[in-house]
């Protein structure tokens, strides 16, 4: 397919401009993923373990923590030559950030001046503030483009980016207009509203949407209802929290589009959904992805901890980094002929997982499995739930429900998750489970 005029300007003229103001290098980043994104596998970990090697090398020299670190495990930056040699090194968590301070983490060989202030979404509590490089953000911007090329986007598009609260920079405005990007409000999550964003799409006609999936949800149900909304965008994107299967299903019928669903943290490889909805791939160029089990061993099938280490991120290393979350992966070959890890899908936090007295644990699609059901006895009465393990092992399940929900409904609830959870569970009926200040939904609660 040719290259629009509007599109090539957008790629090779505004992309090149862009750096050469803000001094970053998105440009030179996404010619380089361009061209490696179909890198065999023995390119991919020879690329890893050069990275590697200049990472470990440089915390060493730089960053106190790892300083110290080496010295007290009677290790040498030497002794790190590939992702095989990781497991030399402790896994680094949140907390252990927290308590050392942010000091301890940041590389003396830059000025703070010359350095972009980042942080995490603050998903499992208090967010994370750290440092980043104008390499490794420029690199990270790159990643996510490629993801987003995958899904049928070129830079020059019209889209739509749905988020929580209303732009406020002035910077971020002037770059939505230099994008094309019609930035709208999610919040409030009221009808009116709802309205309001679909006459947008309907004038603007973007081609991608991106939005978290519990708006967009809302969003899609508003729609189904109203059909004098027509438009259909190429796609949908999502992120920055569990899109469980459910939900796409839903939102793909209202829309009449599919959904790229993607992932990201601090410290980790962005991760887009294949352009054959079969998966999803990690950006290796960016990071080394671990994903360990129960005891820290490496895994290549299955459900496992991923645990993460920035190539490209030196003002402020994550090595092994704990990111919670929960994924399954696969060694099978991706028809696409991609060739970086392949997850099958996201799981969500490992805090989300409920793990009872007999040793069985529970996740998520357990749940939304049963409550999607078609049995009879539960008519599809539970709109909403939210499940809660309580500090003595008793279970509450949250529930908004419908019309459909009586007593029987009830009793069968409290007599199947008894069997299978074997504690004691309460059922509270409630007329809404609120999403959270960073626009996500908890399904689960341990307290």
């Amino acid at each position: 397919m040719k290259m629009s005029i509007n599109h090539y300007f957008q790629e090779h003229i505004f992309l090149r401009l862009g750096d050469v103001f803000t001094d970053q290098k998105v440009y030179a980043s996404f010619n380089f993923l361009q061209k490696s994104e179909f890198w065999k596998r023995e390119e991919i970990d020879t690329f890893q373990s050069q990275r590697l090697k200049l990472l470990i090398q440089h915390a060493y020299e730089y960053v106190p923590y790892y300083r110290d670190l080496f010295r007290k495990l009677n290790l040498t930056p030497d002794e790190i030559q590939s992702k095989n040699d990781l497991n030399k090194l402790p896994i680094l968590t949140k907390t252990i950030i927290k308590q050392e301070g942010i000091e301890r983490f940041t590389s003396e060989a830059f000025q703070k001046s010359e350095l972009i202030q980042a942080s995490s979404s603050g998903s499992t509590g208090e967010p994370l503030f750290y440092f980043n490089t104008k390499e490794a953000y420029s690199m990270n911007i790159a990643a996510n483009l490629r993801g987003w090329y995958g899904m049928g986007y070129k830079l020059g598009d019209k889209y739509i980016k749905l988020s929580q609260n209303p732009r406020k920079k002035p910077i971020k405005r002037i770059q939505d207009t230099l994008t094309n990007n019609l930035y709208l409000a999610s919040n409030p999550l009221t009808e009116d509203n709802f309205k309001y964003i679909l006459e947008q799409i309907e004038i603007y006609q973007p081609k991608i949407i991106r939005c978290y999936p519990d708006p967009l949800l809302f969003i899609a149900r508003y729609k189904k209802e109203h059909p004098e909304f027509t438009y259909i965008p190429h796609a949908l994107t999502t992120t920055g929290n569990t899109l469980f299967p459910e939900t796409r299903q839903e939102i793909e019928e209202a829309f009449g589009c599919k959904i790229f669903d993607a992932y990201s943290c601090e410290g980790n490889a962005c991760v887009f959904e294949c352009p054959t909805h079969d998966c999803y791939h990690s950006t290796e160029e960016y990071g080394i992805t671990e994903i360990i089990d129960e005891n820290g061993n490496a895994i290549k099938k299955g459900i496992g901890r991923l645990i993460s280490t920035d190539l490209w991120n030196v003002a402020h290393p994550f090595i092994r980094y704990d990111t919670q979350d929960l994924v399954e992966i696969d060694d099978t070959p991706c028809i696409c002929g991609r060739q970086h890890l392949r997850i099958n899908q996201i799981i969500g936090r490992d805090n989300e997982v409920l793990l009872m007295p007999s040793g069985r644990r529970f996740i998520v699609h357990n749940f939304t499995g049963f409550f999607q059901t078609d049995a009879i006895v539960m008519k599809r009465a539970v709109d909403q739930f939210q499940i809660i393990k309580q500090k003595d092992n008793s279970v509450l399940f949250k529930l908004v429900v419908n019309a459909a929900y009586n007593k029987d409904v009830e009793m069968y609830i409290l007599d199947f998750w008894q069997k299978e959870l074997g504690v004691p569970i309460n059922i509270e009926i409630v007329k809404e489970i609120p999403i959270m200040q960073n626009n996500k939904r908890k399904f689960i609660i341990n307290e």
